[in-house]
């Protein structure tokens, strides 16, 4: 892992396998590096705001891209969005497009959530957030599939999710630690993004036991990345 300034903001990066390139930067960091006025750090509010392309230090919306911003009812989900965005469309303009400006790079959406990129959906990409980080993955081989998941590690869940989250068999298989919850909690979350069908599966469908995944009851042949981050984090990838 090494860290790196992307205009003034800490990105650190991960590649857990050749080809494969995943971004991870602080959200406060990100909105006190865009935006004109310093108070988005603190961003857990209910109302939500009105954008417009001179709120932010350099252009790297598109007008769709503020429209749907504008849209969300949250301060939080406008700031979340908007950090995701902004890293992502960093390391795609690092990676594979120098010569575009970043609001020229911009991401729709599959019938089920799953991101593309709008004018490159053959670059594979992949987005998550957490509490006060957001992650962006995405992979030099063309022909691969990814999904990435970042998730805060708090306390044990509750038996109430457990049994919502994990099948009988995935909970039998777990240790009692919140650790190896997450861990497998954000595995389930990649595979989902994996397979571009994110909570429209049920989560039931999916297993994840001993880091391999089972799915409809078929092991599946994948790679699975999994790994700590600032202590209180756990990031977690699947790929080809």
């Amino acid at each position: 892992m090494t860290s790196n300034f992307q205009n003034e903001i800490c990105i650190n990066t991960l590649s857990p396998k050749p080809g494969i390139t995943i971004w991870y930067a602080g959200i406060p960091d990100i909105t006190q590096s865009i935006f004109r006025k310093d108070k988005y750090h603190t961003f857990r509010t209910v109302v939500n705001e009105t954008f417009q392309k001179d709120d932010f230090t350099r252009p790297f919306l598109s007008d769709g891209e503020i429209t749907t911003i504008n849209s969300f009812k949250a301060l939080k989900k406008q700031i979340e969005w908007i950090s995701g965005r902004y890293l992502i469309k960093k390391m795609i303009r690092h990676i594979f497009l120098e010569v575009l400006s970043l609001d020229k790079i911009t991401l729709s959406y599959l019938e089920q959530g799953a991101p593309f990129l709008t004018h490159h959906p053959d670059i594979p990409v992949s987005l998550s957030h957490s509490n006060n980080y957001t992650a962006a993955a995405c992979c030099k081989n063309k022909s691969q599939t990814i999904g990435v998941d970042i998730e805060k590690i708090t306390k044990k869940p509750d038996a109430n999710f457990m049994k919502i989250a994990f099948t009988q068999d995935e909970i039998l298989n777990l240790k009692n630690d919140a650790v190896e919850i997450f861990r497998a909690w954000t595995i389930k979350e990649a595979y989902l993004k994996y397979i571009k069908k994110g909570f429209n599966e049920s989560l039931h469908r999916v297993e994840v036991i001993n880091n391999e995944i089972r799915h409809n009851n078929k092991k599946i042949n994948v790679d699975v990345y999994s790994t700590i981050i600032y202590d209180n984090y756990v990031l977690s990838f699947v790929s080809d």
